[in-house]
């Protein structure tokens, strides 16, 4: 297939040296890092260790994601996590969109010094969930196959998306792995006690910004902050309020209490 990966600025794993907590992120699906690159830079500016790597199946192409599981993107944070903490850094966990569904899991296992979730989807859109409603409620077996995107992301600013690496398509098998990885996610949010920052896109038609109101109200932490950003859609951290999540992101880690 042409025309498979849409290129724009980075996509690649980020990474950054710098002091704890390290900052471990997770981007969204069919995406990349660059759906995180403001917040990630700024992050990283503010002089905390940054890593982002590409999940299974991202940066590549749209049929090696096609068959991926989330118990595949769940493992791959794994690594990543038990690799820092291995070598003895405390750690913030962050996700968008399918990220933050491996964010969430990853906190409920193991608490971190701090949680940000950003576009989360423990829930998707009524657009989005309901062919996949269907197909678990009467056992069809998803295709092998690809639906295009309209448009280059869930973004108002679209010069800014423009910049994004992307795939074009959805590959439909693991399009359904999010929807049931929303479904499997939701129990655990109950084990999650850590300092704990919601965000989310008020014009946000993947994941419905309800979802931020729910998590806020599911975790265990006392410690959680909400803001939705109003002139913003799904890809958030790259949208229009992009400084606004990056502003909030560092406040967010520089208030984090000091290990004793």
């Amino acid at each position: 297939m042409s025309g498979e990966v849409r290129s724009g600025d980075g996509g690649g794993t980020y990474r950054r040296p710098g002091r704890a907590p390290s900052f471990l992120a997770f981007h969204g699906f069919t995406g990349t890092t660059s759906e995180l690159l403001p917040m990630l830079d700024a992050v990283a500016a503010a002089g905390f260790a940054v890593e982002a790597p590409l999940l299974p199946g991202h940066g590549t192409t749209p049929g090696d994601l096609q068959n991926r599981t989330f118990d595949e993107w769940l493992n791959a944070g794994r690594e990543h996590r038990d690799r820092l903490l291995a070598r003895g850094d405390s750690l913030v966990l962050c996700g968008f969109s399918l990220g933050s569904l491996v964010a969430l899991a990853l906190a409920a296992e193991t608490t971190p010094r701090g949680l940000v979730v950003l576009g989360n989807a423990v829930e998707l859109a009524i657009h989005s969930s309901l062919p996949f409603r269907l197909f678990d409620r009467f056992g069809w077996r998803v295709p092998d196959a690809y639906l295009m995107k309209p448009r280059r992301a869930d973004m108002e600013d679209r010069e800014a998306a423009r910049r994004l690496t992307s795939y074009d398509r959805h590959p439909l098998r693991s399009a359904m792995e999010v929807y049931r990885a929303g479904l499997r996610v939701r129990p655990l949010v109950g084990k999650i006690t850590c300092p704990t920052l919601v965000l989310h896109g008020a014009k946000d038609h993947v994941c419905p910004r309800k979802n931020a109101a729910w998590v806020a109200d599911h975790v265990a932490s006392r410690d959680v902050t909400v803001r939705v950003y109003e002139r913003s859609a799904h890809v958030v951290a790259a949208d229009f309020d992009r400084d606004a999540v990056a502003r909030d992101v560092v406040g967010f880690l520089q208030r984090l209490p000091v290990e004793p």
